[in-house]
């Protein structure tokens, strides 16, 4: 049921439960609560009088389930004369989400309910038992009050982009702590290879042969020549030849640097080492596994961005080609948005205001009361538009001369991005930069990889924009 204009006091979710209630339709409703297991799910059905018509039973989480479920519901309103069955469900994990699509492909009214939600209405019975039979009532209870969020169908592209995007996260954090574990084991190989403290005129400074440990030439030498005796055994001579066979780059300095501290090492002989120096060449084999995961990745969310009208969101200074592929999967679809501050509060970034008798409303922390992932992406785009977008690095500027702290700035420039998304998204619109400098080519040139992907995005948007004007 789609609504363009709200009118409920809880907004865009209260409204089309409101018009489901009004015209004396309630009495052709059919409540049915499902609480959700992986492999089980039970289910009570009720009218809006909260009086039960089928007690409690479970069903498969299965087509065997399903159907079994739509059998009880036909017979349900047959007998009773019902014209719309409102399906409320909890979320658990993922197990929810074939059921759900599934009642909404039947025609269905779904109610998708937050876990907290339920347990408010427990408390609010006062009731601190937690049993599935508990759980229906205060589903049923969560519906009656209109709460829980209506299911719309979701843009096929769109749901590929959040997954994707959401599993790249996950690969980000799992090379991140495959590093952390490639340091650690260099730390018992070869510890000084990260650096040591020396004195120079009488100063304590930390001394590094590298500048970066993320470098080609670190990655080689952590492979073939990880300890100390690897780098003695080489030598002078032997590391400039390396380093001109396999293009490594190494500096004088560099190669100085690393004979000096093999010299002085502390580490343990080498062949003391052999399940460390295992651990590391399976630890690299799967950082370069990642990697090229990635790239690949990151190609297949380029090309699925390229299908959306989140493409527009590259033109945004700062924004590159992931971040504007998460933003604008994490929003989903528009169509039932009609202003910046519901996507906000869907994020969970919005300020919790308290204001009572007369008095001035105060503004404490954020609600966190939205999606943690789409939370998660207003936070980070706010952190490198901070940075990266000359415009919003003036507002984060001022923020900070204000008092904020730099946590609380990253969140109101994030929202402020979100505010800006969604009016292009809404006016098929691009960034539009005071900068006189500001060049929309220069920032598709930069963040989009390939020559056919910036064809294709000229004449997605742009070349058909000027089409529509003229």
């Amino acid at each position: 049921m789609a609504m363009q204009l709200f009118n409920h006091s809880s907004g865009k979710n209260g409204s089309p439960w409101v018009n489901l209630m009004r015209d004396g339709k309630a009495n052709k409703i059919l409540i049915v609560a499902i609480d959700i297991g992986k492999y089980t799910h039970k289910t009570l059905m009720t009218n809006v009088y909260q009086d039960v018509l089928v007690p409690p039973f479970e069903l498969d989480a299965s087509q065997t389930g399903f159907k079994l479920l739509v059998a009880k519901i036909e017979e349900v309103c047959h007998a009773n004369g019902f014209e719309e069955v409102v399906v409320g469900i909890e979320t658990t994990a993922h197990y929810y989400e074939d059921l759900v699509r599934f009642c909404y492909e039947k025609g269905y009214v779904v109610r998708v309910i937050n876990a907290a939600t339920t347990a408010f209405e427990r408390q609010s019975l006062l009731n601190w038992s937690k049993t599935d039979n508990i759980d229906l009532s205060a589903i049923i209870h969560s519906i009656l009050q209109g709460r829980g969020n209506p299911v719309v169908q979701p843009a096929k592209t769109l749901e590929a982009l959040k997954k994707l995007t959401r599993f790249r996260r996950n690969m980000v954090g799992n090379r991140t702590r495959l590093n952390n574990q490639r340091l650690m084991l260099m730390d018992h190989i070869f510890r000084e290879f990260q650096g040591k403290s020396v004195w120079v005129k009488g100063k304590r400074i930390h001394r590094k042969p590298f500048s970066t440990l993320d470098s080609k030439s670190v990655f080689y030498l952590m492979r073939h020549h990880p300890h100390p005796e690897d780098i003695l055994h080489l030598g002078e001579d032997g590391l400039y030849e390396l380093s001109k066979t396999e293009n490594l780059k190494l500096r004088k300095s560099a190669i100085d640097c690393l004979i000096e501290f093999a010299k002085e090492s502390a580490s343990k002989p080498k062949e003391y080492l052999e399940a460390e120096l295992y651990q590391l060449e399976m630890t690299l084999d799967s950082m370069e596994l990642i990697s090229d995961q990635l790239k690949m990745l990151e190609m297949k969310i380029e090309e699925l961005l390229l299908q959306t009208d989140g493409a527009r969101l590259l033109s945004i200074p700062g924004i590159g080609l992931v971040m504007a592929a998460e933003l604008r999967a994490e929003m989903g679809a528009l169509e039932s948005f009609t202003h910046a501050g519901q996507l906000i509060k869907m994020a969970g970034t919005n300020p919790i205001v308290k204001q009572s008798g007369g008095h001035q409303a105060t503004h404490g922390g954020i609600s966190k009361q939205g999606r943690q992932q789409f939370r998660n992406a207003v936070y980070l785009v706010g952190q490198v538009c901070s940075a990266m977008n000359p415009e919003l690095r003036k507002h984060y500027l001022a923020l900070k001369d204000k008092g904020k702290k730099t946590r609380q700035a990253y969140i109101a420039i994030g929202n402020r991005v979100l505010r800006m998304a969604f009016a292009i998204l809404r006016d098929n619109n691009f960034y539009r930069s005071p900068d006189p400098a500001y060049s929309l080519k220069s920032q598709i040139e930069r963040k989009l990889t390939t020559k056919k992907a910036r064809q294709q995005f000229y004449t997605q948007y742009v070349i058909r924009d000027a089409q529509l004007v003229s």
